[in-house]
């Protein structure tokens, strides 16, 4: 684009500005000084570098809409709105709000393609997509659908004030964008190694405290299936598995538990299978738990909610409650990360 505004300066002045010099700019009533003030107001007009639009709005993210089936472009401060509004209760610390804003500009700025990211991998030629396969989004009007009308306005400007407060700003590992940030709903107490859930290690994601998580909804839950059905889900998982009702109490044993308290591996009959792999198949809301059998039925008492990686959105609420600002709520959770401006780490690439 550039360019273009270049040769158009070019054909302007060659076609217009130099024939009335020539002519001596009075015959036909052509005052010169005007056209130069215009030529010149002109060029100030064109684009500078890099210049973003709606001024604090930040570059241009391409956005997989779920509902909307479609990719969709939206301002990248815009964006992180959608994000905190969906991700986190409005009812949060504003620590914790910022926090969630930090966390999402940073997972959003790895994806960019433009910015060498990974993109969507769901949904090609999108950087990210607004379902739990990336992060969740929502818009204002669809937020707005949501809350008590007397409370909307508020609402929007608490987390407005959340994103803008913390613009530009996102995390780095050893001065490099951070591009493994995860986060989940609630820890249950600990926090989880990226290893033990999605097999690869991540020096800033690695198991930590995260205590007085108890007044998150699904700190504690139960799930509740007759033996049958254990069996059921158990032979889904690998059809060759030797289970069988009778003694099912003596046949099913959690082997080896996490750094984070997890369920690592758990032997279901003949076969070994991972905590996470339970999880799954049992609809459960964490790999944290327990298993208790009766005659009837098999108990899962679980722990926290989600994969456990990376911050805990109730834990960040709890901390930004008893005082802790949002940069160091995002240092807990992410161990030796460093806060810092994107264009300080986009300036250093070019």
């Amino acid at each position: 684009m550039r360019k273009i505004g270049y040769y158009v300066i070019l054909v302007i002045f060659l076609m217009i500005i130099i024939p009335v010099i020539i002519l001596g700019g009075v015959d036909n009533g052509i005052k010169i000084p005007g056209i130069i003030n215009r030529f010149s107001s002109y060029i100030e007009s064109l684009p500078q570098q890099t210049q973003y639009t709606q001024e604090s709005g930040g570059p241009k993210i391409k956005v997989y809409v779920e509902d909307q089936k479609k990719i969709v472009e939206m301002y990248m401060e815009e964006y992180l709105k959608g994000v905190v509004a969906a991700e986190m209760p409005v009812s949060f610390n504003e620590e914790a709000l910022k926090a969630q804003a930090v966390a999402a500009r940073t997972f959003a700025y790895s994806h960019m393609i433009v910015n060498n990211g990974t993109g969507c991998t769901k949904h090609p030629g999108a950087d990210v997509c607004s379902g739990v396969h990336c992060q969740a989004w929502m818009s204002k009007e669809e937020r707005f659908k949501n809350w008590n009308p007397d409370d909307a306005k508020a609402n929007w400007d608490k987390i407005t004030k959340a994103v803008d407060d913390t613009k530009d700003i996102v995390l780095a590992y050893k001065g490099e964008l951070a591009k493994s940030i995860l986060f989940h709903s609630t820890s249950g107490g600990k926090t989880e190694n990226c290893v033990n859930v999605f097999g690869y290690q991540v020096p800033y994601l690695i198991s930590v405290d995260s205590p007085n998580e108890e007044e998150a909804p699904s700190f504690q839950t139960k799930v509740v299936m007759k033996r049958e059905e254990f069996i059921n889900r158990i032979k889904q998982l690998n059809s060759k598995t030797k289970i069988s009702n009778t003694n099912l109490s003596s046949q099913v044993k959690i082997i080896e538990y996490t750094e984070g308290g997890r369920v690592k591996t758990l032997k279901a009959g003949d076969k070994t299978f991972s905590g996470v792999d339970i999880r799954w198949a049992m609809g459960l809301n964490s790999a944290n738990f327990s298993i208790s059998i009766d005659s009837k039925n098999i108990t899962f008492n679980v722990k926290g909610y989600g994969h456990g990686v990376g911050m805990s959105q109730w834990g960040a609420n709890e901390m930004g409650k008893r005082g802790k600002k949002y940069d160091e709520i995002l240092k807990h959770y992410y161990t030796g990360i460093e806060i810092i401006n994107i264009n300080d780490i986009l300036k250093n690439k070019n």
